[in-house]
């Protein structure tokens, strides 16, 4: 259903109105990036009926595989819309946004931003990223610069063996799970050298790295800009007999640069939305990020612990979307855990993801690793993985050395998480993060340092093999809700007809039914939900129960 698309308004846009009468008197220091939204899709070119327009086979046939219905998230921006915005002045285009229908603009000319606010299908405008002043954040990354030694066998692991087999990876490894079919997508700070350094001489000679793309710069080149991507590449990629191997090491990648390394501005959030949204219409399995965000250096755009809930920050929306889509967003909880601030960072605290912290080489915490919980009380980190004292490559791409951060624990298990995907290909997103939770160490007692513990990967396995699949129960036995995103009504079409009494319940992400009614329907497949309005914008569960039946599904509040 096409129409007003205004999701999550409340909670995700600041007034921009109160500052751009000061922006337009200083034009010498008026910011450079705005995000601009619009008010609808009603009148876009494309239909949901055509998604091969903006969807590749692969991005559709994950939908179908797992039941994922297309929405009104699907359809791109109206080029209509984003013509207009270039049409008033001098503007350029950086990126945009199908999830949030909206783009991100660079421009001075401030007769250009007062025209753009007055379009009327530019619901707001705000400012993202100032060129003035000094940035208060230096290179962001530090890596020590160790040379590790050679271990014992031309074909073994080396000194890397201890991180993969800590979650018992070796084994998925053994059975021939290495990632091969998996497209993982990679978004980071930039992956210099990471076209000519040996340790992807393999990746490179079987053609694995698919696309490349720069959402900062738009330059045409990832390989130039910095190392902290090819050093978490090297942990799910590379393969340096003796010294190291990726955990996916025959996985194909994405390669998406969506942060500036020497700034911190909540652009750098925005750029990540656009890429997410081009790996998901890639058709990515996995996703890893490792960059995190708090504060920036416009303090006017830090984030509060508040703002943590999974709702707020854009890019943990996003992240939630990214899995509703039928992707596994696998994120590092954070290095703030020795800090003022000393919890997860967005978008770790996004619904149904996998937020990864770290442990060294004896399973114990990192003490920098960030805690729990989100600020809306659900288990964070939700599992751990080896990132105090992990092997990767040096800042330079010259040696294989311990390197420590989250940054190196997330894509760690990420690489496993697509091994243990390709031997479970029926399985959706939502069972293989479950099944990875329910594997790790602390399962039935989580707490805020190490969440739900460090996974075993064959446990997982183990587990995804003795119970039944959804998808295999029956494809079509889900229950269907639009529209997306919803305002004060819901229509659901369930795989059955009620037979007498049911209840609804729509659940917040901490578990708390926040809306309830009951009926009774003799015989009837379609329930209308109606009086949703007072609810507040965000992701939400909708559980229909019958008798001994229960059917759930996302549903999103705008």
């Amino acid at each position: 259903m096409i129409g007003s698309f205004t999701m999550l308004r409340e909670k995700l846009l600041l007034a921009f109105v109160a500052v751009f009468c000061s922006l337009v008197s200083q034009a010498q220091t008026a910011p450079d990036t705005y995000w601009v939204q619009f008010t609808d899709k009603t009148n876009t070119p494309y239909s949901l009926d055509a998604p091969e327009q903006f969807l590749s086979a692969r991005a559709i046939a994950r939908r179908q595989a797992q039941g994922i219905a297309l929405d009104e998230l699907d359809l791109p921006v109206d080029p209509a819309y984003i013509t207009g915005v270039l049409a008033t002045g001098d503007v350029q285009l950086v990126n945009r946004s199908k999830w949030f229908n909206a783009i991100t603009i660079r421009t001075s000319d401030t007769d250009a931003l007062l025209a753009i606010q007055q379009l009327p299908f530019v619901q707001q405008l705000r400012s993202t990223q100032q060129l003035h002043g000094t940035p208060v954040s230096p290179d962001k990354f530090a890596l020590p610069m160790t040379p590790t030694e050679r271990g014992g066998g031309s074909g073994d692991y080396g000194a890397s063996f201890t991180q993969i087999a800590m979650l018992n990876g070796h084994e998925l490894h053994a059975m021939n799970a290495q990632g091969q079919g998996m497209l993982i997508g990679v978004l980071d700070s930039g992956f210099d050298q990471a076209n000519t350094i040996n340790a992807f001489d393999e990746l490179r000679n079987r053609e694995g790295i698919v696309l490349t793309r720069d959402m900062v710069n738009h330059d045409g080149d990832v390989y130039a800009d910095h190392w902290h991507g090819r050093s978490v590449l090297s942990c799910l990629a590379a393969v340096m007999p003796g010294y190291l191997i990726g955990t996916a090491p025959a996985a194909d990648y994405v390669l998406v640069r969506t942060e500036e390394a020497a700034t911190e501005y909540i652009v750098e959030e925005d750029n990540w939305v656009a890429g997410a949204e081009l790996c998901d219409s890639l058709g990515c399995d996995v996703l890893n990020t490792s960059l995190g965000y708090t504060r920036f250096d416009d303090p006017a755009q830090d984030h509060a612990y508040a703002d943590m809930n999974g709702l707020t920050a854009r890019i943990s929306i996003a992240s939630g979307i990214a899995a509703m889509k039928g992707m596994v967003p696998v994120n590092s909880a954070g290095n703030s855990g020795q800090s003022e601030w000393y919890y997860i960072s967005a978008p770790a605290d996004a619904i149904n993801i996998l937020a990864v912290g770290a442990v060294g080489d004896q399973e114990q915490a990192a003490p920098f690793s960030s805690r729990g919980p989100s600020a809306d009380g659900r288990v964070k980190p939700d599992v751990m993985a080896m990132g105090w004292g992990a092997i990767g490559l040096d800042a330079a791409g010259e040696f294989v050395v311990p390197i420590s951060g989250t940054s190196f624990s997330s894509p760690i298990l990420a690489g496993l998480v697509a091994c243990l995907w390709q031997l479970h290909p029926g399985r959706t997103a939502t069972e293989i993060m479950d099944a990875v939770r329910r594997s790790a160490s602390l399962w039935t007692a989580p707490n805020d340092s190490m969440g739900y513990g460090i996974p075993d990967f064959m446990q997982a396995h183990l587990f995804l093999d003795a119970t039944t699949s959804i998808s295999e129960e029956a494809n079509n036995a889900r229950m269907k809700v639009q529209p997306v995103p919803f305002a004060d009504r819901l229509e659901v079409l369930l795989p059955a007809a009620v037979q007498g009494a049911w209840t609804a319940e729509v659940v917040d992400a901490a578990g708390r039914v926040q809306w309830r009614t009951s009926g009774r329907d003799a015989g009837s497949e379609r329930i209308v939900l109606t009086g949703l309005r007072a609810l507040d914008s965000g992701v939400y569960v909708l559980r229909i129960s019958s008798g001994h039946t229960m059917h759930a599904a996302h549903v999103v509040k705008e």
